[in-house]
């Protein structure tokens, strides 16, 4: 079963261990990624970003990586990576996701923040952690690219 970030995470802080994420892009990137969590018997997260989504499916990612967590012994998370698009980030809540983040910070801030909350509350109604880029980091990401230029650190004030 594949289990939540915020189960996974807590434990590890508890018990003084890191939690290793990975970025996968195909079934063999799963394959090696969760054999070699097993035999560390570490547990895993296993993040997608919106290119390998749409590369391989929602459906067929949230299936392979159910079945990597039924086949092993181990905690294993799957973690929506940088999505940007609300509907995208329901269908996977909808699958069974249980970690997404949401990168809105190509909208102004208040804006940026309006579809955080939409996000959380979906997500929330599921159990399902929520994670948010509310800054720009600058680099690239998939198909995101942000210029050093263009990129700045979240606020604590503004987040609090």
């Amino acid at each position: 079963m594949i289990v939540s970030t915020r189960e996974m995470l807590l434990k590890a802080q508890r018990e003084r261990y890191a939690v290793p994420a990975f970025n996968f892009h195909n079934l063999e990137t799963i394959q090696v990624i969760v054999e070699t969590a097993a035999e560390l018997r570490s547990a895993v997260i296993l993040a997608g970003t919106p290119g390998t989504f749409d590369y391989a499916g929602r459906d067929y990612a949230q299936a392979i990586i159910e079945t990597a967590a039924k086949k092993y012994d181990i905690p294993i998370a799957l973690h929506l990576d940088h999505h940007e698009v609300v509907e995208d980030i329901k269908k996977s809540i909808d699958l069974g996701t249980k970690s997404v983040m949401i990168d809105a910070s190509h909208h102004q801030f208040d804006e940026n923040i309006a579809v955080v909350k939409e996000v959380v509350a979906y997500a929330h109604r599921y159990d399902v952690t929520v994670e948010a880029e509310l800054g720009r980091l600058g680099g690239q990401e998939d198909d995101l690219v942000v210029d050093e230029k263009d990129s700045m650190y979240t606020n604590p004030d503004s987040a609090k």
